[in-house]
């Protein structure tokens, strides 16, 4: 006989270790009981654990387990035991031990699993395990456990943070262990299948924002019962229909009663809670309430949002601004102004949509009743039916990072996530960080999912959810125009702006037939035959160390042909001043100017925003350095600290990092308008080609305009947060330096093809206006290239 080393022992070759780690399964073998004196349906899974060593040698089944032989066993004792009541499920898996599987002389443990089909959807039962002793009776020791299981509950519930989940019950699936010590005989009161029910009954009347909240309030309900203190209960909650092409998501939470803080402080919901008729959001979170009475806060950030479609829509905004800071609820910045179609009511005309943020000592309640004051007593809105026309409408968006939940207010606003008016605009006034206080999600995130389509719009509620920037000129007779650009889809007509230069020394067409009235409204006649869109008047040179005209001079240059532009044309074009004085800006501005461009951003009159503010005009923002005879030598654009800011936009090539430097710059500017009380609806970027930038870095300013237009920063320090998203953005590369060095052409009014390629790139990079000395060739150019970039043709 030969032996083999095992162990530092020997066997003979043939003999084998006791292995048992092969198992005999029978999955689900429908049977019928009596339990507790009731008629049961019940599936019985076994797991007998055995080895296969010999019948896998030998092929023959007399050293297994026979499956076959097992379930007749086990059909035979359904019918044997037909009038017998067990009085649990767990002592009628005792008796299965016992009865039956100790028979089984190669078995050497066994699980034994008893369930049955509930009513309504899941199914309740027990796990068991157990091993065989010497003596051939089945045993618990510590490898064994019982269970109950709980798997597959499915429950209709209120759950969510979205507005469509607060109004429709959807199904969320539980699936429950819990670690039970069974001895065949004993009854744990409240645990048996009258605790799968009692746990439908409470998630259907929950009213819970997270799965998380509800599984650990389940987690908490069957902890409070249980008898073993030590015993770690699962609660795992799926939702199936949550998210498209997933099978369902969802979260699971494993403890012990140490391992929850207040056991006994599960969450109550009055039954009314979980109505779909109207829209409740609970708040168990302690952080985000505020008893008004005991806060020692005094200022508060609040978020507003406006809506009017009825009158002078511009006149109702204004006027609701002012009806704010007369309330003491100050304005600390305003978003773009869009243009949307009406929701949910759509027999109506288009609105004008805006946010604001406000800072505010009034609690919550008492802010609510001041903007109903507004809408009501001082603007006179008239409410025929919800959702209909107004004069203005005034509502809480956010309020601090507050959860409200009243009959008559509920902040964060309960349907600000489908709406795409009330999302663009707010997401110009907060950070890309900041949360949704009760989603947990970045509100940039939500309105994305609204802009990619990935939350479906309703032809039944909104005929389209695009938006379109309005830019407002309001004139002194209290009429008001605007000029409009696709917000969404980026495909509004590209405008064109025509240079009328009347000043004798301009860089390329200066000439003293430029102050001759007669020629310029021979220019101006020509402009609009060639159907430009706004014609930029200047009176005085802005070339680098150029001698710059007294104010005087300037006011007697330009003054005469904006009343003579107005006085025959009218509102059939629009006319910009191209001035960096205070003083010019509002002499013209009443003489029917209809735009500012200001070369310096405000930088070199510091009366300039004031002005700007007080009549409400649009103002272009050009970004340079230095003065006009400083400029050319301010051209490094290498990356300065941030310090305080946080710069959302990441800077990797040497053209981010100089439109970074530029962006920098142009928010620190905007923060003084805001201040001033110029907004934001008034404002259009110029990047500034040719000021205070070199060869290269003109050309980079061209092909980082995508990272020009979605520039973002906060100021840690004071909260302030600039974003240049949906502000129309001018380019005016006409005739520039920079393209004679590239082209080699000179004088400037040879660079007419040269101008004509960086008209057609902006375009292509997302400019909104251009502003140019050759109108009739760029008119061209500016067709074809929004055919091409755009679709529009």
């Amino acid at each position: 006989m030969r032996f083999s080393a095992l162990h530092g022992r020997s066997r003979p070759i043939g003999t084998v270790q006791n292995i048992t780690n092969d198992t005999v399964t029978i999955q689900r073998l429908r049977l019928q009981f009596l339990v507790n004196g009731e008629p049961k349906k019940l599936q019985i899974s076994t797991n007998l654990h055995t080895s296969f060593e010999r019948a896998g040698s030998t092929d023959d089944l007399k050293y297994s387990i026979n499956y076959a032989v097992l379930s007749r066993q086990l059909l035979d004792y359904s019918k044997e035991n037909a009038k017998r009541s067990f009085p649990t499920y767990n002592n009628l898996g005792m008796h299965i031990f016992n009865d039956i599987l100790c028979n089984l002389k190669a078995c050497r443990s066994a699980k034994v699993e008893i369930s049955r089909q509930l009513d309504a959807g899941g199914e309740f039962g027990v796990e068991m395990e157990r091993t065989k002793a010497d003596n051939g009776e089945f045993i618990c020791d510590k490898l064994t456990r019982d269970q109950i299981n709980i798997n597959g509950l499915r429950c209709m519930a209120v759950i969510g943070v979205f507005t469509f989940e607060r109004f429709k019950k959807q199904p969320v699936v539980l699936d429950i262990t819990i670690p039970m010590k069974f001895d065949g005989q004993t009854k744990v009161p409240g645990f048996n299948e009258s605790l799968a029910m009692k746990i439908r009954q409470y998630v259907e009347e929950s009213n819970f924002k997270t799965v998380e909240a509800l599984s650990i309030n389940v987690n908490k309900m069957i902890l409070q019962g249980l008898p073993e203190d030590d015993a770690k209960v699962s609660v795992s909650v799926r939702k199936p229909d949550a998210i498209v092409g997933a099978e369902s998501v969802g979260v699971q939470s494993d403890r012990t009663r140490e391992q929850i803080h207040d056991i006994n402080s599960v969450a109550k919901f009055d039954s009314s809670a979980a109505s779909t008729d109207k829209f409740q959001i609970p708040n168990l979170n302690s952080e985000s309430q505020m008893k008004v009475e005991t806060t020692s806060i005094s200022h508060h950030i609040a978020y507003l949002a406006f809506g009017t479609n009825q009158g002078n829509q511009l006149q109702n905004i204004n006027n609701a601004l002012k009806a704010l800071e007369a309330k003491k609820i100050h304005i600390i910045a305003t978003s773009s102004l869009y243009r949307s179609k009406p929701m949910y009511y759509l027999e109506q005309a288009d609105f004008f949509n805006g946010c604001l943020k406000v800072s505010t000592d009034l609690t919550p309640e008492e802010l609510l009743k001041e903007l109903k004051d507004i809408e009501y007593n001082i603007l006179h809105r008239v409410k025929k039916f919800a959702n209909g026309p107004r004069s203005i409408d005034l509502d809480i968006i956010l309020y601090d990072n507050l959860i409200v939940n009243t009959p008559d207010l509920n902040i964060p606003h309960i349907r600000m996530l489908e709406r795409t008016f009330v999302m663009l605009p707010l997401c110009e006034l907060v950070p890309p960080d900041m949360l949704h206080p009760v989603t947990a999600e970045p509100l940039h995130s939500h309105l994305q999912q609204l802009l990619t389509g990935e939350k479906k719009v309703d032809k039944n509620k909104q005929e389209s959810s695009d938006l379109w920037t309005i830019v407002p000129i309001q004139k002194e007779d209290g009429s008001v125009r605007y000029m409009e650009y696709g917000s969404i889809h980026k495909k509004s007509k590209t405008q064109l702006m025509a240079i009328l230069n009347v000043t004798p020394d301009s860089f390329s067409d200066g000439s003293v037939d430029n102050l001759r009235m007669s020629n310029a409204m021979d220019r101006v006649a020509s402009m609009i035959s060639n159907d430009v869109d706004i014609i930029d008047v200047g009176g005085c040179s802005t070339r680098p160390n150029s001698v710059q005209a007294t104010e005087d001079e300037e006011l007697s240059r330009i003054l005469p042909v904006v009343k003579a532009i107005k006085k025959k044309y009218g509102d059939k074009i629009l006319v910009s001043v191209d001035t960096y004085r205070a003083r010019v800006a509002e002499e013209t501005i009443k003489a029917g100017a209809d735009i500012i461009n200001d070369i310096s951003a405000g930088m070199f009159d510091d009366k300039m925003y004031s002005v700007v503010a007080k009549y409400g005009v649009p103002y272009i923002i050009n970004h340079t350095r230095g003065n006009i005879n400083t400029m050319t030598s301010l051209t490094d654009y290498n990356a300065t600290p941030d310090g305080n800011f946080v710069i959302y936009n990441e800077r990797t090539t040497e053209g981010e990092i100089e439109i970074g430097e530029i962006g920098k710059e142009l928010s620190k500017l905007m923060c003084k308008m805001f201040q001033q009380g110029i907004k934001r609806w008034q404002l259009i970027l110029d990047p500034g080609l040719g000021f205070a930038k070199g060869l290269s870095a003109n050309v980079m300013v061209i092909r980082n305009l995508p990272y020009f237009k979605r520039y973002k920063q906060l100021d840690k320090r004071t909260g302030q947060y600039i974003s240049f998203d949906n502000i129309p953005v001018l380019l005016g590369p006409s005739r520039k330096r920079f393209i004679g060095a590239i082209t080699g052409k000179n004088p400037a009014k040879k660079r007419v093809e040269g101008t004509g390629a960086c008209v057609a790139a902006g375009i292509g990079f997302g400019s909104d206006i251009v502003r140019v000395h050759d109108y009739m060739e760029m008119k061209d150019v500016c067709l074809m290239s929004d055919a091409i970039y755009k679709g529009i043709y």
